[in-house]
Order: structure tokens, then sequence, then C-alpha cells
């Protein structure tokens, strides 16, 4: 039997366990609501309304404002023992898929921190292997791209941990209001060169509005991480002589953060799709700012939703696309 093979089977012995809960719940619903109605009306009958019959059988008799009645109480208790039995069948079908998705979470977070080791030696040997080869040696393209590889894959694994981590953990690593009016130019700078590299141009607004610059109750480091994305997104898909425009203004109560390109629209996948794990549309001409593996922007997506916020396709078409981050902001 294979993974899939004991996949289904554990899936399908869980949806008979939760059927026949179901299934024996209501049954003693049922039960119990015919003995109350049944011990109501013996409750509600009278002696004298207890008639003999000639076979020597009793029967009761109950006007219609107690059969009513009766009638009422028995639904209101039929609902009430429905609701718990749904309660108490929820708890159990959802049980395994929170420990599921805790096992899930735990992989992520223990394969992360193991690779991050062997990642650190493997560029730590790279860059020793690049000066003993020196700047003229045949192989130092090689090694760089080598370099330029690991680098990526250290990111990645930055990233896992980011996806892997909850929003109450990454709220109480900086509760401090993050200020976006510095954080995104500085950001923006920091990859200028990597656009001046692929020839394309790079620029930075920020619009603060009149109530002061623009704040957001997330961590700067992840702000940094999910502006980053957004940009080397853009860059991957940006021609050369492109320009790239970021843009940080106000919207009510939330802060919007747009990242405008020049490249040939979202081609190659459905616009709702891009955010997708692993989704990827199809690049430019020159080598991107790093190796993609299709999760930037389902990582920015995910944080952003995780901190009451949502990253969308604003426009996209044959003179660019348009991704725009909205944020709650703090308060002043």
């Amino acid at each position: 039997m294979n993974a899939s093979d004991a996949d289904r089977l554990i899936l399908r012995t869980a949806a008979r366990k939760v059927s026949a809960q179901i299934a024996l719940v209501c049954a003693a619903s049922v039960a119990v609501v015919i003995l109350a109605l049944v011990l109501f009306a013996l409750y509600r009958s009278q002696p004298a309304e207890l008639v003999q019959h000639p076979a020597g059988a009793g029967r009761i008799y109950i006007d219609e404002a107690d059969g009513l009645l009766a009638l009422v109480l028995g639904g209101a208790l039929g609902v009430v023992l429905a609701a718990a039995a749904g309660l108490v069948s929820a708890r159990s079908a959802v049980k395994p898929l929170g420990e599921a998705l805790a096992a899930q979470r735990r992989f992520v977070q223990d394969a992360s921190h193991e690779l991050r080791t062997p990642l650190a030696v493997l560029d730590a040997r790279l860059q020793l292997a690049q000066r003993k080869a020196g700047p003229d040696s045949p192989a130092a393209p090689a090694l760089a791209r080598l370099r330029q590889d690991s680098a990526g894959l250290a990111e990645l694994v930055d990233d896992l941990l980011l996806m892997s981590a909850s929003a109450s953990a990454a709220s109480a690593e900086n509760p401090e209001p993050t200020d976006v009016a510095a954080l995104v130019p500085a950001v923006t700078d920091d990859l200028r060169l990597l656009a001046r590299e692929a020839g394309i141009v790079l620029e930075c607004s920020v619009d603060a509005g009149a109530a002061g610059p623009p704040r957001v109750l997330l961590p700067a480091h992840l702000l940094r991480r999910m502006v980053t994305a957004l940009v080397e997104n853009a860059l991957s898909h940006t021609p050369e002589s492109g320009r790239i425009g970021v843009a940080v203004s106000t919207a009510g109560r939330k802060v919007r953060i747009t990242v405008r390109d020049t490249g040939p629209g979202i081609v190659g996948i459905e616009p709702d799709r891009v955010f997708e794990r692993f989704a990827r549309g199809r690049l430019a001409g020159h080598s991107p700012a790093r190796p993609s593996y299709g999760i930037g922007l389902a990582l920015v997506k995910d944080a952003a939703l995780r901190h009451g916020g949502d990253v969308t396709v604003a426009e996209t078409g044959a003179e660019g696309t348009v991704l725009s981050l909205e944020l709650p902001a703090a308060s002043p």
C-alpha cells in the first residue's frame, strides 16, 4: 500500500467514525425527545381525562394548547440536541486536521532550522573556493552562480520559517508600529543595484498624507520580506529597459503599497492564481534577481491575510502589471 492509498484509508475510516457518531447521537436525540413528550403528556393529563373503553385500554386526551406546547418544547429540545451533536461531531472531525496542521508546521520549522547550518557552511566553502580560484579563474563565473543559488536557498528557508510562523508569534516579535514611509524606500534602494544590472529603472514614491507617515502593526523584517518579494517578482517579469514604480499611500484606515511594472502582463497563468504556491507565470528574458520557486507571492498573500490585509492584482495587461498590498494602518 502506497502513501496515497494509506491516506485515503485514514480519511475513509475517519468519515465512517464521524458518520457513526452523528447517527448514534441523532438516534439518542430522537429517543430522548419521544420520551420527553410521553412524560409531558402523562404530566399534563388529569385522572378525569382517563377514559375507560370497553376493551379496558386507557387513553389520554390533551387539548390543543397542551399539544402545541408539547410540540414547541419537543422541537426546541430537538434543536438543542442537534446543535450539541453537531458541535461534538465537528470537534471530532476537525481535531485530526488540527493535529495534521500542527505536525506540518513543526516539520517545516524543524527542517528549516536544520537546513540553515549546512547552507551557511556551503556558502562559506563556496566563498573560500572563490578566493582560492581568484577573479580571473575560468571557474569564477560558475562559483559566483553557485553562491547566488545557495543564497537563494537560504532565503527560501527563511521564507518557509516565515510561512510556518503563527500570526500571534509574528505580532509578538515586534509589537511597535513599523514606519512604512522609511522602510519601503530603503528596500527599494537595496534592490536598485539588481534592477540596474537587469537594465531596469526602479523608482519609489511616498505619499505621507495629512495624517503623517503611514505606519502598520507589522514586524519590520516581515514587511521587508513582503516588499522585497513584490519587487523581485516585478524584476523577474520586466524586460530590459523597463521601469518599476513602487508607491506608498494611505486609503482611509489602510496603507497601500503598489508595485507597477512595464512587463507584458500576467501571461501563462490566470491572474488570480499568481498568489498560489509554486504557481509561476512567464518570466522576462533576463535572469531573475534570485532563483524563483513560485512561493514568494504566496508568502506575501499569507502574511497579509494573517495581519488583516490583502494583496491583489490591481491591473494587468500588455502595458504592465500592478500588484497592490493593503495593510491596516496603525493607530496614531
